[in-house]
């Protein structure tokens, strides 16, 4: 397949489908669990689950910041026609990966309670978290290579394998949650021992690439290694800081539930940021099946063949968004019904959370796809800094403010807020990018 020449629709089609069913197998991995958990353990075991949603969160802000930094940088030099130069940054993210892992494994293996009890736990809902985390930390590099192999694999002209492994995955890890949950009556564990076996097996499957004619991947020197990895840096963290933006709210609304609300409210949030956690990776999707698009037209200076993927991504996530928000606006009691085996006052609770903050769903894919396109330009500073915005600056910000005004009410209403604001900056400057591109 040919990025530069090929057929631009036809190009969009395949990674885009290649690209959603992924991002859904994957969500699927936490989204089942929930319901597992939800319905056998009830709503402390989705309280739970909303505890640990910064530990998947870090994992995947690393996979990132490693994998589209270096799949970029290796793409953009490819089809500049420096295969060799493409293989060196490429042997550089691998590098970087197997470091950054190993300091999270040990960091997560040896301070697991503190750092749950800083993500929002109390000492009574800590060993329930505890119960699913430990198998999750036992096997933490393979959920890090989950995220890293998809983007070297998609940036190396193989998403159908991608799709693959993560379907296959993901069927084991949904018949695992049903087995050991509910005939063996596991509860935590039986969830988390479904996603590890699913995971270990999209990884296996995604390795096959390497022995495989399509692959283009070499191991070679890096050329500077330090410079490397700065660069790599650079651009994956403009999309990965949106990971790590999730860690960092996840702390503040899960500790904000608890001062403004109660354990219902705390319940129902795990569920929202489940569902949240499947939408915003569908809107990943989208920016992950125009990258490899955009990074090789741009290396090649096909400037109308990059700004026409950006005009097909951008008509995806507004319909999409659109779709969910409506979702969410109709059907808040029967969306907490499916995760939870709820009480009364939980589904009460259900419709003043859920409503308010589905509204985010109709900015956040403006955010996340203008992120993807700007990094695969390499413009990872403007990247980077709306990433800070949406991720911690804008939205942390009206997290602490708002609940002071409204209330509990106020931690819903923070996200969709700050969605719009930071939206707005993101299209007015690719507006103003895609004109400055525009040859005169």
């Amino acid at each position: 397949m040919d990025f530069i020449k090929d057929n631009m629709k036809t190009l969009y089609r395949k990674y885009l489908t290649a690209s959603l069913s992924g991002a859904v197998v994957t969500s699927i991995y936490s989204f089942i669990d929930t319901i597992a958990v939800g319905q056998s353990v009830g709503p402390s075991g989705a309280a739970a689950m909303a505890v640990i949603t910064p530990l998947y969160a870090i994992t995947t802000f690393l996979a990132i910041l490693c994998g589209i930094g270096g799949g970029v940088l290796m793409t953009n030099a490819k089809a500049e026609g420096t295969e060799e130069k493409g293989n060196a940054f490429f042997t550089a993210s691998v590098i970087l990966l197997v470091g950054v892992t190993v300091a999270a494994w040990l960091l997560f293996a040896f301070f697991h309670n503190q750092i749950f009890l800083f993500f929002g736990a109390d000492r009574e809902l800590l060993p329930t978290v505890v119960k699913y985390a430990r198998w999750i930390i036992g096997f933490y590099p393979m959920f890090i290579l989950i995220t890293f192999l998809g983007a070297v694999i998609r940036n190396d002209g193989n998403p159908r394998l991608v799709m693959f492994g993560m379907i296959v995955g993901g069927c084991l890890n949904v018949f695992g949650d049903w087995f050991f949950c509910f005939p063996l009556n596991m509860g935590m564990d039986g969830a988390a021992i479904a996603t590890v076996i699913g995971t270990c097996t999209q990884v296996f499957i995604m390795c096959s690439h390497f022995f495989t004619k399509k692959c283009r991947l070499r191991f070679v020197k890096p050329f500077n290694i330090g410079r490397a990895f700065r660069k790599i840096i650079s651009i994956g963290f403009g999309t990965g800081v949106l990971d790590l933006g999730v860690v960092i709210l996840a702390i503040l609304i899960n500790n904000q539930i608890m001062r403004y609300g109660d354990a219902n409210a705390l319940a129902v949030y795990g569920v929202v940021v489940t569902v949240s956690s499947l939408l915003q990776s569908l809107f990943v999707g989208v920016g992950q099946a125009i990258q490899p698009l955009v990074s090789a037209n741009y290396g090649a200076r096909k400037i109308d063949r990059l700004q026409a993927f950006w005009k097909m991504g951008f008509s995806t996530v507004i319909i999409m968004g659109v779709l969910f928000t409506a979702i969410g606006e109709i059907f808040p009691e029967q969306i907490t019904a499916i995760f939870i085996n709820a009480t009364p006052e939980v589904l009460e609770a259900a419709p003043g959370i859920i409503r308010p903050y589905f509204l985010l769903f109709l900015f956040l894919g403006s955010t996340v796809l203008s992120t993807y396109y700007l990094q695969a330009m390499k413009f990872g500073k403007v990247s980077l800094i709306l990433s800070l915005l949406r991720g911690l600056v804008v939205s942390g910000l009206f997290m602490l403010l708002l609940p002071l005004i409204f209330g509990i009410q106020g931690v819903w209403l923070a996200m969709p807020v700050s969605e719009l604001l930071v939206a707005i900056l993101a299209l007015s400057y690719i507006r103003y990018t895609n004109q400055a591109l525009k040859p005169e």
